[in-house]
């Protein structure tokens, strides 16, 4: 009985260690993907929305996550962002703009 009471804490840690990583990654991301299109990443943070478990290229099963962040084109407005992650490695990004609303 104490052996499974100390594999599941191992598990919690685990996924807890594993989700901070990959929200830290997914802020970096977003704050690169802001800076390239010359707008204003909000709040500095990410917003976890979806997780599921997916399959990676080598066919191993990983947690894919998606989190939500804001950025604003002018300091007026807010947009939305998507970072997609499976495991540690970027699988998507999104960013609610059109090339001719960028800030020149």
């Amino acid at each position: 009985m104490n052996v499974l009471i100390l594999i599941a804490i191992a598990l919690a840690l685990w996924f807890w260690w594993s989700s901070a990583q990959s929200r830290e990654i997914a802020v970096k991301l977003a704050r690169g993907a802001c800076s390239r299109c010359s707008v204003q990443l909000l709040d500095e943070t990410v917003t976890l929305r979806k997780m599921r478990l997916q399959r990676n290229e080598s066919g191993h099963m990983n947690i894919a996550r998606w989190y939500r962040f804001e950025f604003s084109t002018s300091g007026q407005d807010r947009r939305d962002g998507i970072v997609g992650m499976l495991g540690s490695k970027l699988l998507s990004m999104h960013l609610d703009i059109d090339m001719e609303e960028l800030p020149h």
